[in-house]
């Protein structure tokens, strides 16, 4: 054999042999394991939207029978043995169900399992986690995190056998645990201390209950800990040890207390830590300032109190410091100038006093600067417009100062939120056309003394949230959303409030995208467009208290799907009511159309507004018979339909209970006749209920909510109403839980009173009056121990006047003139107060004489200490009261300068009974 024979034969052996070795180190995937992969596979469908990952691709496509499953996405082998011991189908775009008999769990070598954002929806176990991954002994990574629906964000995964405990039980090699929105709702089981191994747990949004095992923040090889978004989770921070590796500790929203402990300065490695919305308190502990690696600090929304010390300025690396809505007192914060890193500064509702610092000049890396809600004073200093890096500026609810040209904020051309509300400042519009803030998404400048619509405003394709509210914008608005060329310009506007302003003309129209449309208290006339149809997304419309009129278009309340709160109060509209629930919009839970000139009947196809919590349709021109139907409407609370032409008796509309939450209706001003409801009162349960634990009021939580440049913008709606307490109308701007009231007055209700009223002992007020009652005063009225007002006068009664009336120790206003009553007035209490006027024409009626004949004169409730539970407002004003919290700001309905229509037309309808008393504005 020649050499060259040899060099090449040795050169193959060579070759061979390598070959040999790489088959031996990498070896191909076992047929067992390959075949129950492809199995898996089946369960599962390809799906575009089953994932919120923009990267996300089909991990399966690799997957095929004559492939070495080890080469497959999503799929690593051991170099040695060859099993399969990871799983990653994370962003996999992936929707079917795994369950107890998967495939899944023959890969008995398995070391890490992510199945985040994997769709569960269709799992015929409704997404439950098998008991069967229990048996992964192997693992070390276990990721089942994010697996919501894309449109809904509802989770889709939960754990109810086994229990948290049951499941890892068998785990305890694991290093990496991440159940992130599944639902779990049981405890953290003290074994969780015993998994030394672990590094990471991640339990976010989990419904955890219960106290958090003190031992887990000292497992020694712990370096990230979210356990945030547990609001029933409760703990204590312990002793932390200076061996602690700790890196990052999350418990946001959840209900840990106590106090931070000095020896949190022993976290040498921690970089972040964020404890928002908990129930610490105490003082922030100056060892803070040790944790020089920290760059991250949110100490938001407790109870912190005294000094915020200032040792935290050592922290060089911070580039997040939110300490909002706390109890500092005498903050004293220029050494923050020395953060230079900073990227976000969150000092909202902090007791912050005098002016903003000047040694924020400092921060030009900033890019949020929140100083909302404090009692910052002095104009807005001309040097926050160097910090060119804002994109976010909070300066609204201060005591800010001076006059300022809007163009003065266009220096900041990256700024994205501008919020300036409710201060002293006096806003000047831009002079120049083409000025312009590129990057707007949200302005807020509410009660700035604006006389002119900011115009630049209108060329923001970017613009989701504008508030010009209570100001003093006069004329008509610009066209909105389209330029002279027709195109569209406001495309991703959601939020447009205009309220309590000067505004003339006809009504503006809003881009389809709006969600939120508040135009109330104004002076707009004309009718509400067709147009209107097209505004799909409306969550919130309000109209009110303006001069529009004409008939309301028949898609109103029911172009959106979304539509929850809908007030055309205080207008001239007339003609019939539209169907309103008939499509589409059965979200609705309050409907104002009250104080208009509508006719007709109430449409039925409200009986399909199954939300409706609110319905007022008062004083209009509705003819129609009592409408029993909406007993079929579980959740309403308020019903008023005074001052109309509703006539007949009031019927049951099935015999099965119903009006169960209602705690407000009022039929006063009407035709009605018959017998008193008595099936409906049984049913009034709501009204049952002596007192609500805590003083709240009737609210709607719009579900509906948007974010804002990482803001969470949400709105919270406050019904309100007219009721007649103790002879005279009185707005409730707001409507207390506890307030529970009955008017039917002014009708032709006959018959006796039943004693079945006495059952109603949640009640505050109580009107039958002008009606042609007659019979005996039920004594089970004396049950009604929180009565504050009975008006039972010009009706047929007769008998004596109950002596267990005198125990009502509440009742300031009682009135039973213009009867047929006998015998002797009730002595002591609050009887010996009562004019003679409260019981005037009735000619067997007598008074004794009091023992005290120093009795003082009858006195308003409002005066008689704190036994009246009732808010009133003795202004004339709107019926409705909305708040809604925008990131600091307050929405509220402003006082009506202005005597409507309907007033001056109840006026002379309701003279000749002298039975209503105007209150001025």
């Amino acid at each position: 054999m020649g050499l060259k024979s040899l060099i090449f034969f040795q050169h193959l052996m060579l070759i061979i042999h390598s070959l040999f070795h790489f088959a031996y180190m990498q070896p191909l995937c076992h047929e067992a394991e390959s075949s129950a992969l492809l199995s898996f596979k089946e369960s599962f469908i390809i799906n575009k939207s089953a994932s919120l990952d923009p990267s996300a691709y089909p991990k399966f496509e690799s997957w095929n029978e004559r492939g070495d499953c080890c080469s497959w996405d999503g799929i690593q082998c051991d170099e040695e043995t060859g099993y399969v011991i990871s799983l990653d189908l994370t962003s996999s775009l992936l929707k079917g169900s795994i369950n107890s008999n998967s495939t899944l769990f023959h890969l008995s070598h398995l070391q890490s399992l992510s199945l985040p954002t994997l769709d569960l929806s269709a799992s015929k176990f409704s997404g439950e986690i098998p008991f069967e991954i229990s048996h992964l002994s192997k693992l070390f990574f276990l990721d089942l995190s994010w697996n919501l629906d894309p449109p809904t964000h509802r989770k889709l995964l939960e754990l109810k056998t086994p229990v948290l405990r049951s499941l890892l039980s068998n785990l305890s090699s694991l290093a990496q645990l991440d159940l992130s929105n599944v639902n779990i709702n049981s405890v953290v089981p003290s074994i969780l201390a015993n998994f030394s191994s672990l590094t990471a747990i991640n339990l976010t949004d989990c419904g955890l209950q219960g106290e958090f095992p003190i031992e887990v923040f000292h497992l020694p090889n712990l370096q990230y800990l979210n356990v945030r978004s547990n609001p029933n989770l409760t703990g204590i921070l312990p002793e932390f040890y200076s061996s602690s590796p700790l890196k990052s500790l999350r418990l946001g929203d959840t209900r840990f207390f106590g106090k931070l402990p000095i020896s949190i300065s022993n976290l040498k490695d921690l970089n972040e830590l964020r404890v928002f919305g908990c129930h610490f308190s105490g003082l922030i502990p100056s060892s803070l300032g040790n944790l020089t690696q920290l760059m991250y600090l949110d100490l938001a929304s407790n109870s912190f109190s005294g000094h915020v010390p200032s040792s935290l300025q050592n922290l060089a690396k911070l580039k997040y410091l939110q300490l909002k809505d706390n109890n500092f007192s005498n903050l004293t914060l220029s050494w923050i100038g020395k953060l230079a890193k900073l990227n976000l500064l969150d000092l909202t509702k902090t007791n912050l006093r005098e002016q903003i610092p000047i040694s924020f000049t400092n921060l030009t890396l900033l890019s949020t600067l929140a100083l909302a809600q404090n009692q910052l004073t002095g104009p807005i200093p001309i040097w926050l417009m160097n910090l060119t890096q804002l994109t976010d500026l909070y300066l609204s609810q201060n005591n800010l100062r001076g006059t300022i040209e809007l163009e003065t904020f266009f220096k900041l051309r990256n700024l994205a939120v501008l919020r300036l509300s409710h201060n002293q400042l006096s806003l000047i519009p831009e002079n120049t056309s083409n000025a312009t803030l590129p990057e707007l998404q949200v302005l807020e400048l509410a009660s700035c003394n604006l006389k002119k619509f900011p115009n630049f405003v209108l060329h923001h394709s970017k613009l989701q949230l504008l508030d010009l509210s209570r100001n003093k914008i006069r004329g008509s608005i610009p066209a909105m959303a389209r330029n002279q060329s027709k195109e569209a310009l406001w495309s991703n506007i959601e939020f447009v409030d205009l309220r309590s302003n000067e505004l003339q003309g006809s009504l503006p129209i809003p881009p389809p995208s709006t969600t939120f449309y508040l135009i109330s208290n104004n002076h707009l006339t004309g009718e509400i467009p067709h147009s209107f149809c097209a505004l799909s997304s409306l969550c919130i419309l309000d109209l009110s208290h303006n001069n529009l009129s004409g008939k309301l278009p028949p898609c109103l309340g029911n172009s959106s799907n979304s539509l929850t709160i809908l007030t055309l109060q205080n207008n001239d509209f007339h003609g019939s009511i539209p169907g309103i629930c008939t499509k589409q919009s059965k979200l609705i839970r309050l409907i104002d159309l009250s104080n208009n000139h509508l006719q007709g009947p109430l449409p039925r196809s409200l009986a399909s507004c199954r939300k409706l919590e609110f319905l007022h349709v008062g004083n209009n021109l509705i003819k129609d018979t009592f409408p029993s139907w909406l007993s079929t409407l579980s959740q309403l609370k308020v019903v008023i339909l005074r001052g109309n032409e509703f006539y007949g008796a009031v019927k049951e509309f099935t015999d099965d209970c119903s009006f169960s939450k209602l705690h407000i209706i009022d039929l006063s001003q009407n035709n009605f006749s018959g017998p008193l409801p008595l099936k409906h009162i049984k049913c009034w349960d709501a009204m049952k209920v002596v007192d609500a634990p805590t003083l709240t009021y009737m609210q709607l939580n719009i579900s509906f909510q948007f974010w804002v440049n990482r803001y969470k913008v949400t709105t919270r709606w406050w019904p309100g109403v007219i009721l007649t307490n103790k002879g005279i109308e009185l707005v409730y701007r707001k409507i207390q839980e506890l307030l529970v009231a009955i008017d039917l007055s002014n009708n032709n209700f006959e018959g006796e009173v039943p004693e079945l009223i006495g059952s109603l002992v949640g009640l505050r007020l109580l009107n039958l009056s002008n009606n042609n009652l007659m019979g005996l005063i039920p004594s089970s009225l004396g049950n009604l121990r929180n009565l504050e007002s009975l008006d039972l006068s010009r009706n047929k009664l007769s008998g004596e006047i109950p002596q267990t009336l005198g125990a009502l120790n509440f009742l300031s206003y009682f009135d039973v003139s213009n009867n047929q009553l006998s015998g002797p007035i009730p002595k002591g209490g609050q009887f010996d107060r009562f004019p003679d006027s409260s019981f005037a024409n009735n000619l067997g009626l007598t008074r004794r004489k009091p023992e005290n004949p120093e009795i003082s004169a009858p006195t308003p409730s409002a005066s008689s200490g704190s036994s009246s539970s009732v808010e009133l407002d003795w202004k004339f004003v709107v019926s409705g009261y909305a708040s809604g919290l925008v990131v600091g700001i307050v929405i509220e309905q402003m006082v009506v300068r202005r005597r409507p229509d309907w007033i001056l037309r109840r006026w002379k309808r309701r003279s000749s009974t002298g039975r209503t008393t105007w209150i001025s504005c």
